[in-house]
């Protein structure tokens, strides 16, 4: 019997992981290049590169929320190829590389506008979903990196963190599918679906093994 049977398949499985997250994060680059909104329609050179990019770095943002939660599901496949220890510090730096796509993304949105802010409208909801989403995101990561320094209870902590996290991904979701009108051609609705259904199954999973005790 291969005792390296159970091993090579845990790596052929990570292996298949890290092409999925890979092909994810390009096609969300890819995405607003390809398939244009409206408001690329009317925009030139460095203003139409600026929204371009600004769009990129949220579809990202979007695709590496669903990999942290790849990251603290526990599969077994992943441990064994990368350890629990490294699956978490990659989780860290990932959300310290979401903050920075966040704060990046209206930085370049707004910028192609020439910073000018859209009015206080209920039309304007989903940019308003947009500006809270960044304002959470960045919150609890903050907490998360200087827990220790501000001496936030632990349990809070991971209360506040396995609370909010799904909100937070799900407000992104919806966040992206509503400003853009780049998910209403048929490819890019389909990424985004296939996003959302990771991100689905995945809660799912933590959340049914955390209730019943596995």
């Amino acid at each position: 019997m291969n005792k390296n049977g159970p091993k090579n398949r845990g790596h052929g499985f990570a292996m298949v992981i890290l092409t999925l997250v890979s092909a994810g994060l390009l096609s969300g680059v890819l995405l607003p290049f390809f398939f244009e909104s409206q408001s690329l329609y009317y925009k030139f050179g460095m203003e139409k590169a600026m929204l371009q990019w600004g769009k990129a770095a949220g579809f990202m943002a979007v695709t590496l929320m669903v990999v942290q939660v790849v990251l603290v599901s526990r599969f077994s496949f992943l441990v064994t190829s990368f350890s629990l220890a490294r699956l978490l510090s990659l989780h860290k730096y990932t959300g310290v590389l979401i903050c920075l796509l966040v704060m990046v993304h209206p930085f370049l949105i707004l910028g192609a506008d020439g910073f000018v802010f859209f009015p206080l409208e209920l039309r304007y909801w989903s940019e308003f979903t947009g500006v809270f989403l960044a304002f959470s995101i960045l919150i609890v990561a903050g907490l998360s990196l200087w827990r220790r320094a501000l001496k936030f209870p632990v349990r809070s902590w991971l209360r506040l963190h396995r609370l909010a996290t799904p909100a937070i991904v799900v407000l992104a979701l919806v966040h992206a599918r509503t400003v853009s009108e780049t998910f209403d051609h048929v490819l890019p609705g389909i990424w985004l679906g296939i996003i959302a259904i990771i991100a689905l199954v995945l809660f799912a999973r933590i959340y049914f093994k955390r209730f019943s005790g596995n």
